[in-house]
């Protein structure tokens, strides 16, 4: 038995690997055959049972994870929520930069948003998890000439932007660090009842 990781994204995968290395299964993604799974859902739980689901068929003697995060702003009513890395072209750096000019005008506590992570376990039995986290924030008035991604413009309590803090010491409160967590937690306990 493996935990299979529904997806290709490598950054995404290695903090899988990480989030669950204390489970005694090897890690793995998806196989490249597999087709990319499209993301329909209207929410961030649906788009990780969507994945999940379409791996179950390869790997059905296996634990599947899927996952699905994303940004939801208040002042825009949740948007760009999970159309975050799709709502238009170009990378996360010019989208990022179109929500700033979104909320042109809007003070700062208007400006309120969170990171979304839902997580969705089949395991081979066919029982189902679900598990989420959550980081708040807002999003920045002032945001630098470059904006690389959606960390140059969050800003957390702290007055700086999740871009300026230390990966290693915000990622124990990272929404996605959050969900796995959980996460983690229903897989050793299904794994300690089938052991019984």
């Amino acid at each position: 038995m493996k935990l299979v990781m529904a997806t290709w994204n490598k950054t995404k995968l290695k903090q899988m690997e990480q989030a669950f290395r204390q489970i005694p299964l090897k890690v793995t993604s998806l196989a490249k055959r597999i087709e990319d799974i499209e993301e329909t859902a209207l929410t961030f739980k649906g788009n990780a049972l969507l994945k999940v689901e379409a791996a179950t068929q390869y790997y059905g003697n296996d634990i599947i994870i899927g996952e699905d995060s994303g940004l939801s702003i208040d002042a825009l009513e949740g948007f760009p929520g999970v159309r975050t890395a799709r709502f238009s072209p170009g990378n996360d750096g010019d989208r990022a930069q179109q929500l700033v000019e979104r909320l042109s005008g809007v003070p700062l506590s208007k400006r309120t948003a969170k990171f979304t992570s839902a997580v969705a376990i089949a395991f081979p039995d066919g029982a189902h998890q679900y598990s989420q986290g959550v980081m708040g924030g807002w999003i920045a008035k002032k945001a630098p000439a470059t904006i690389s991604g959606y960390g140059d413009i969050f800003l957390l309590s702290d007055g700086k932007v999740l871009a300026e803090h230390d990966p290693a010491l915000i990622s124990a409160y990272d929404h996605r660090q959050v969900a796995l967590f959980q996460a983690k937690q229903y897989i050793l306990e299904w794994l300690e009842r089938k052991s019984l």
